[in-house]
């Protein structure tokens, strides 16, 4: 028999009873007739080989106390992994009702690779699995719609439906503060209700008190995965005064199910649990993720000129990014005279008909050839790709989901590292130097520096508000272009990955000691005119550096 390694913080054995606790005991139990289940607390995993699971299947479910180092060495020894959420383990507070949209600021994201790492990620009802998929920008993602009872359970259930309403009200009494407990009774004191309190007590005792409630009080403090108290108190014929935290909620057939019937649905959608669960671990999960996030078309930028020792690895590298057949890469050649076309481009081209290949008659200004570019692109998104930086496979990908799930800004960034050789594969991160000017999070301040960095993807639409590229200028017209969005009141969001390889070329454009006290005078205009938005600390600070004071 295949062996299951099953990780959690707890076990119901521990005498802990919470709904995980019991949705782990049940999911055990069904398992163990076709599995041999091998079950590890969190904290006390100590696998000196993990070569040795290497045929087993890990179900990871609470895992809090699971070591970060645990964590790095299942991912490095490509561990076979499903991840049973039970929370929002993806969020430092575990909680993201709190943040705006249930969309989390990219510092409060953690166990992003352990998350991603998974096979497959498995969910209790549609808002966990969609408020997940969209902090985390994943696609592995399963909603499986349902908790999970026992047979006994739910036959336990049964026998008190229908049982005469004694108590007008009642609440949970819970330690547990997110189960909202100084908030029903805040409720009861507002509204004059003198209520029940229902404590710890074991299942029975607790569902013969749940019985005899006419209305409970129920104010979960952030978004509860499914919530089995409510489906309980529903089946008992309990009205229900609650906010809109409850996972289960978003779920249609717990809305639309008259309370009679929702004993049999339970027992239906736990077969169907099982059955994902089978899939899964039978490797036949085709139909079983939730939608993917979908990205718009984008248009990558690129302008050529001299770009002969660099080509080969930008073309291989921006085809294989994980999104290309999303894109449309736009190359404007300012009449360069190595030759790229027919010695690179002309192959990639034949092989992408999304590869738009313009040749110049005459040497322009990157920034004109840019303009160009965009006005001449169809994407909804733009990117800049200059052939000397290289990204990681799914760059594009991750920027772009988060840029379709961030309603209230418009343009996305990174950090990259900084290299000052020409590197040939993005698998190969040799600087440990994160390129300085990415380093921020968005702020008017931080804006000192040309935030965005080297390789931001951002709305074509901004351009409708605050114009094209500045022609005038030939150093600094990114660093211009993106204050001038921050003027309009165009918001950035930074993603907290490192997903690129910025080449600090010396013989670059903005970079080469040649130009350097001409970029420096354009970098001056930029500042004075821009004071406003730095603020006064930040243009105290920098006045001496930008006008010799």
């Amino acid at each position: 028999m295949k062996k299951i390694i099953f990780i959690s913080d707890f076990f119901l054995e521990d005498g802990i009873t919470g709904g995980a606790e019991y949705y782990n005991n049940n999911l055990i139990e069904e398992l163990s007739s076709n599995y041999i289940i091998e079950k590890h607390h969190s904290n006390h995993v100590d696998f000196e080989n993990l070569e040795e699971h290497k045929n087993n299947t890990f179900i990871i479910s609470n895992f809090m106390n699971l070591p970060a180092m645990l964590k790095d060495t299942i991912l490095s020894h490509n561990i076979d992994y499903i991840i049973l959420e039970h929370d929002h383990k993806y969020v430092s507070t575990n909680d993201p009702s709190k943040f705006i949209n249930m969309l989390a600021p990219q510092k409060n994201i953690i166990n992003r690779d352990f998350f991603h790492g998974a096979r497959a990620v498995l969910c209790q009802s549609k808002i966990h699995a969609e408020v997940l998929q969209k902090n985390l920008l994943l696609d592995k993602v399963v909603n499986l719609s349902c908790n999970l009872w026992s047979d006994e359970q739910l036959d336990t259930l049964s026998e008190y439906i229908n049982k005469k309403k004694t108590t007008k009200y009642s609440f949970l009494e819970s330690d547990n503060r997110n189960k909202g407990t100084p908030a029903a009774k805040e409720y009861c004191k507002n509204n004059s209700i003198s209520a029940r309190s229902l404590p710890e007590m074991s299942y029975k005792d607790f569902l013969q008190a749940l019985s005899e409630t006419e209305t409970l009080i129920f104010l979960p403090q952030w978004l509860e995965s499914f919530n089995r108290l409510v489906v309980e108190a529903k089946i008992l014929g309990c009205k229900i005064i609650t906010n809109k935290l409850l996972g289960v909620a978003s779920e249609s057939w717990f809305r639309e199910t008259k309370p009679e019937d929702l004993l049999g649905i339970l027992r239906d959608k736990r077969k169907e649990v099982f059955k994902v669960y089978r899939d899964l671990l039978e490797k036949k999960e085709e139909n079983i993720f939730i939608t993917p996030i979908a990205i718009p078309k984008i248009s990558i930028i690129t302008s050529l000129y001299k770009g002969g020792d660099f080509i080969e690895n930008f073309m291989k590298n921006i085809t294989s990014q994980t999104v290309f057949d999303k894109c449309e890469l736009l190359i404007l050649d300012a009449n360069s005279p190595d030759n790229e076309y027919e010695s690179t481009i002309k192959e990639y081209e034949e092989k992408h008909p999304n590869i738009k290949y313009y040749r110049l008659d005459s040497r322009i200004g990157v920034q004109e050839t840019m303009n160009l570019a965009i006005e001449k692109s169809t994407g909804e998104y733009l990117t800049i790709a200059n052939v000397d930086d290289l990204r990681r496979s799914d760059h594009i990908e991750e920027l772009s989901k988060l840029l379709t799930v961030s309603t209230d800004c418009s343009l996305i960034y990174s950090d990259c590292y900084e290299v000052d050789h020409i590197v040939e594969d993005t698998e190969t991160f040799e600087s440990n130097k994160i390129y300085e000017h990415s380093k921020g999070r968005f702020t008017s301040e931080n804006m000192i520096k040309c935030l965005p960095g080297p390789m931001p993807l951002w709305r074509k639409k901004a351009h409708n508000t605050v114009g094209f590229f500045d022609s005038s200028l030939k150093y600094a017209a990114d660093w211009d272009m993106w204050l001038r969005f921050v003027h309009s009141g165009i918001k950035f969001k930074k993603l907290e990955r490192t997903l690129g390889l910025y080449y600090n070329n010396p013989e670059g454009l903005s970079t080469s000691i040649t130009n350097s006290e001409e970029r420096f005078e354009e970098e001056r205009l930029i500042f004075n005119r821009n004071k406003d938005v730095f603020g006064e600390k930040m243009s105290n600070i920098y006045e001496g550096y930008f006008n010799g004071r």
